[in-house]
């Protein structure tokens, strides 16, 4: 409390040989101010009460001093504390997302001590120490603050210290999730099927005891294999041994909402040849791309309303920073054949981080994959009321930098490998919220 000085220090600057302000002195450094004025009315009367009132006053007002002082202290204390976890857990959040570099997640910790911080804290100093492997995030402030009654006394700059280390814990990656709760077989595999989840999560939300099948030399690799109710697995290979009773996965995506459109922009649109560039809009009565046709898709929204998106024989279709919106009646996903998939998801816009989302108030039904070139599909697909089949005899997303799968149910037949990257550093394409950030974000000190 006393800056670069001692309490010797002090005594020696008193009047020596003088029992009175020796008294004072001690008793002021050592109990609290009613002990000082209690010892002061039986002290010998030898300067008289004047002389005795101009020896206390000094520590009385010393006390009071110190006393704001320390309030003072502990409140710019406890500001920093609030601001370094706010700053540190915002930061922390940003590490689940793709295209969070250090710059990224500098910035949103400048952004939260801004807000945070009152104007005569501002020029707090602060460190960031971000830490991929372990997922944290540390944030360190320090304000050199003078006090007021320290300064009479030379203490010089006093350092107000506080720091707050945020970080994502637990499983977070999901590749696949099947979403519903009560069906058998909410996730089957089949016929030497095979899943690459590399570095993420496989989960099955179905309570049922065969809510989880893998069956005919099927096999999954991945971080976990997870069910809410049984796993049944008959001649299959797993990486890690499958957990059942698991804790069900809240939809991570619940909150997103749909796109915004308006009217038809091309109605039964078919495209069976020749090179063609899409535009975004609404394609109503589905979108057909088939024969030997060639399309770019330009980066934006595609509305597929009231009929399928199929790409089919050996069409190729091609685009970056796209999005799908599927609704209304039939509007499913059709890739079959030889067909040629070359997308990644939207970067922003509407729908970022997602590649096709159904409308999840679609009646139900099934989209299907066969495609024998569908090797890159960067993003996420999101059909939280329909179920997905993948079953060509290839290798299906192997060229994504990350694709997580979130429908009602999910097959994978016929002896396709379905490859599920994570590696979000690859693409400018962000993982929602959810997908990584399932994670807990857990705060220390």
């Amino acid at each position: 409390m006393f800056g670069r000085h001692k309490l010797s220090d002090y005594y020696r600057s008193w009047p020596q040989n003088d029992p009175a302000t020796d008294w004072i002195l001690i008793l002021a450094f050592r109990y609290n101010f009613k002990v000082v004025l209690d010892k002061l009315r039986n002290l010998d009367n030898r300067g008289g009460v004047a002389v005795m009132f101009a020896c206390a006053l000094p520590i009385v007002i010393a006390i009071g001093g110190f006393a704001i002082d320390f309030a003072t202290f502990n409140m710019k204390e406890n500001t920093l504390q609030v601001a370094a976890d706010s700053a540190a857990t915002a930061g922390a959040k940003q590490l689940a997302l793709a295209n969070a570099n250090d710059t990224v997640i500098n910035g949103v910790v400048n952004a939260y001590l801004a807000s945070t911080l009152p104007a005569d804290d501002q020029s707090t100093q602060h460190t960031v120490t971000i830490d991929r492997k372990a997922a944290s995030v540390k944030v360190l402030l320090t304000e050199n603050w003078m006090p007021t009654f320290g300064e009479f006394f030379e203490a010089g700059m006093t350092p107000v210290v506080s720091s707050a280390t945020a970080s994502l814990q637990g499983e977070s990656k999901i590749c696949i999730l099947s979403l519903n709760e009560t069906e058998s077989q909410a996730f089957r595999m089949m016929q030497s099927a095979k899943i690459l989840a590399n570095g993420c999560s496989v989960y099955s939300n179905s309570i049922d005891p065969r809510g989880m099948e893998l069956q005919n030399n099927s096999s999954v690799f991945a971080a976990q294999i997870c069910s809410a109710g049984g796993v049944v697995a008959g001649k299959t290979q797993t990486n890690v041994t499958p957990s059942t009773d698991c804790p069900k996965v809240a939809d991570p995506l619940m909150s997103q909402l749909p796109p915004a459109y308006g009217n038809c922009t091309a109605n039964n649109f078919k495209i069976k040849s020749g090179a063609v560039v899409l535009t975004p809009g609404v394609y109503c009565g589905g979108l057909e791309i088939a024969g030997t046709a060639s399309v770019d898709f330009s980066p934006g929204t595609y509305v597929i309303k009231d009929g399928e998106f199929t790409i089919a024989n050996t069409a190729r279709a091609k685009g970056k920073n796209v999005g799908f919106y599927l609704t209304g009646s039939g509007a499913f996903l059709k890739f079959t054949h030889d067909a040629n998939i070359d997308f990644s998801g939207e970067e922003n816009g509407d729908m970022p981080g997602l590649l096709f989302y159904a409308d999840r108030n679609s009646a139900g039904g099934i989209h299907v994959i066969t495609a024998s070139q569908a090797h890159t599909m960067t993003g996420t697909i999101y059909l939280p009321n329909d179920d997905l089949r993948i079953d060509p005899n290839s290798s299906v997303a192997d060229l994504s930098a990350y694709t997580a799968i979130i429908v009602n149910r999910m097959r994978v037949e016929q002896g396709p490998t379905l490859v599920l990257n994570s590696n979000y550093s690859a693409t400018s394409v962000p993982v929602p919220d959810g997908v990584r950030t399932a994670a807990t974000v857990v705060l220390t000190k």
